[in-house]
């Protein structure tokens, strides 16, 4: 109980450094096998599939839209929930740890 703040102690002028979960993921296509495959908060130099390098990163409009012309009718809309959740759904950035590679 000694970690739980009161609602009278909490300080609402405080940021709490915080993003949606889709803004830290990246979506990718391999043009060597056709594949299309998101990651969250990590970089992909080679195809997750046929490890491949021939990687292209796409947005995520791009992605969606390529992914709906492989899908049936009904399992688009949930894959536009699960867009829709994701978008929704918020990342503490203070206890996330960074996989992205940089160059």
């Amino acid at each position: 109980m000694k970690l739980i703040k009161t609602f009278d102690s909490f300080d609402f002028n405080q940021t709490i450094p915080a993003t949606s979960k889709d803004q830290l993921t990246m979506f990718y296509s391999c043009d060597d096998c056709n594949a299309l495959w998101k990651s969250f908060n990590e970089k992909s130099d080679n195809c997750k599939f046929c490890e491949s390098s021939e990687v292209e990163e796409v947005s995520p409009d791009e992605y969606y839209e390529l992914v709906k012309l492989r899908l049936d009718d009904d399992e688009i809309e949930d894959l536009e929930k699960q867009r829709e959740d994701d978008s929704n759904t918020f990342v503490d950035l203070t206890k996330l740890k960074s996989r992205r590679n940089v160059n």
